[in-house]
């Protein structure tokens, strides 16, 4: 008998590790890095474009801080006539620069967020150190000049500076744009780079937004190659995307009627089969014994066998999906029960416990006695494992036979394959057994592999996901 298995462990690796680099490194990850790398480069040329320009335009900007200006402006309007006060004042002015004298001390103090800088300018203007300096943030003129204390208020604030001078009044100084930014500390760099990392971000959405029919198609694809059932896939992105979309679901659908009609037309042959094969075998039995009787009655047996599992491969290709709880520890039991009672030497280990699978049981059920009946009919005996593996539950089935060379284990999953001389038509079956099982266990959303059984013999494992692949029933097949 024969089942589905795995692919050659060496190539299930190597495709195993150009699907985790295919996942790290897709398109659209090659699409964001390439938006993410334009953007840095782009930031990177604007930075130093803007910091030659300031040099270039303003070298007194890097030398002569906002807090020295204002501290050397207070210091010479002390040393000033009362009628000159007004001329400096006057010289002093520029755009974002607007210093005047008030008499009267405001009543607003500086805030604990600004507090450093009203430090700072008290230590750069000298005198008293209990001189009166107020450094605070106003809002613009239609919003009534109201004073702010929060950062997120700072949009189109100016900063307001008032210095107690010696000789009397106060030098109250309103400066906004640049100068606010870099009394602050802020660059001015930053808004931009901000701005970036948001386009950034929409151009990141695009591209996510403009790959996920191409990862959709992916899904579907895949799908489509464990359960042989279109998975439809909404037309949407670019146009050659949806060119890309509409031909894999037209493709899905001719495989899909190809296997249909393949599976009818088994199916029916098989059928028919069978009813000439009862009509031969009522017609043998009225024939008196003989030993060439007992050779056609042989032949029938045989080709009974080879019908009923065409017939089984011809259900279990394409069947529909069923999503039932399944105990494969009571499949199991049954199954050894039923073999000792035909006089088959079959040992369980691991089913006192129940082992709860999502799929179709008749399916399972056929899986189990196809394993069990490959490892009587090549080994004399069946020695079944059930092992919990958390997320999945393992079946092992071992026999004592010769096992299976390792250059076979791929072939004997083929339809109507046989090792020979060890597994031949008078000690086996048509060679779909293994065929059946890797359909009905793959359609699970499982694995069959083959390997050797320590001490001689080979032994066949089975894994099954406890839940339903893709969040659906699995397939079911007929036994």
């Amino acid at each position: 008998m024969s089942a589905p298995s795995s692919a050659d462990p060496a190539d299930a690796g190597a495709a195993a590790r150009v699907s985790r680099r295919a996942r790290r490194l897709g398109i659209a990850a090659r699409l964001a890095l390439i938006v993410v790398g334009g953007l840095i480069a782009v930031q990177v040329l604007m930075l130093a474009a803007y910091i030659g320009e300031r040099r270039r335009a303003a070298p007194l900007g890097a030398v002569v801080p906002t807090m020295q200006r204002i501290a050397a402006l207070a210091q010479l309007v002390e040393r000033l006539p009362a009628d000159e006060r007004i001329l400096a004042l006057r010289a002093a002015t520029a755009p974002g620069f607007a210093p005047q004298i008030v008499l009267a001390q405001p009543t607003r103090k500086t805030p604990a967020l600004l507090g450093f800088a009203a430090r700072r300018l008290r230590q750069l203007v000298g005198g008293p150190p209990d001189r009166f300096v107020s450094v605070s943030l106003v809002g613009v003129e239609r919003d009534g000049n109201r004073f702010l204390e929060r950062l997120r208020n700072l949009r189109g604030a100016r900063l307001r500076v008032v210095v107690a001078l010696t000789g009397g009044g106060y030098l109250q100084i309103v400066a906004g744009g640049d100068v606010t930014a870099r009394l602050l500390g802020l660059p001015l760099g930053l808004i931009a780079g901000i701005l970036g990392f948001l386009v950034a971000l929409v151009a990141l959405l695009a591209v996510r937004r403009e790959t996920r029919p191409l990862s959709d198609l992916a899904d579907a694809v895949e799908r489509f190659g464990v359960r042989l059932e279109p998975s439809h896939v909404r037309e949407r992105g670019a146009a050659d995307v949806r060119l890309v979309i509409r031909a894999v679901n037209a493709m899905q659908a001719r495989i899909a009627e190809l296997v249909r009609m393949r599976t009818l037309v088994l199916g029916a042959i098989s059928h028919d089969l069978r009813t000439y094969l009862t009509r031969l075998r009522l017609r043998l039995e009225l024939m008196p014994d003989s030993e060439q009787a007992a050779k056609a009655r042989a032949d029938l047996d045989g080709m009974q066998a080879l019908v009923d599992d065409a017939l089984s491969f011809a259900r279990a290709s394409f069947a529909p999906a069923s999503g039932e709880r399944v105990d494969l520890a009571g499949l199991a039991r049954a199954e050894c029960e039923a073999r000792r009672a035909a006089g088959g030497v079959v040992t369980l280990v691991g089913a006192e416990a129940p082992m709860i699978v999502f799929g179709n049981a008749g399916a399972l059920t056929r899986m189990l006695a196809n394993l069990v009946g490959n490892a009587l009919a090549y080994g004399g005996r069946a020695d079944i494992t059930l092992l919990d593996r958390g997320a999945a539950v393992e079946v092992q089935v071992e026999d004592r036979g010769p096992g299976i060379p390792e250059a076979e284990r791929v072939s004997v999953f083929e339809p109507f394959y046989r090792l020979e001389p060890s597994r031949n038509r008078e000690s086996g079956g048509a060679g779909l057994g293994l065929t059946i099982v890797r359909q009905m266990v793959e359609s699970h959303g499982g694995s069959v592999v083959i390997s050797d059984r320590p001490g001689g013999g080979a032994r066949l494992t089975v894994t099954l996901p406890k839940g339903a692949p893709e969040g659906e029933g699995a397939a079911s097949g007929v036994g």
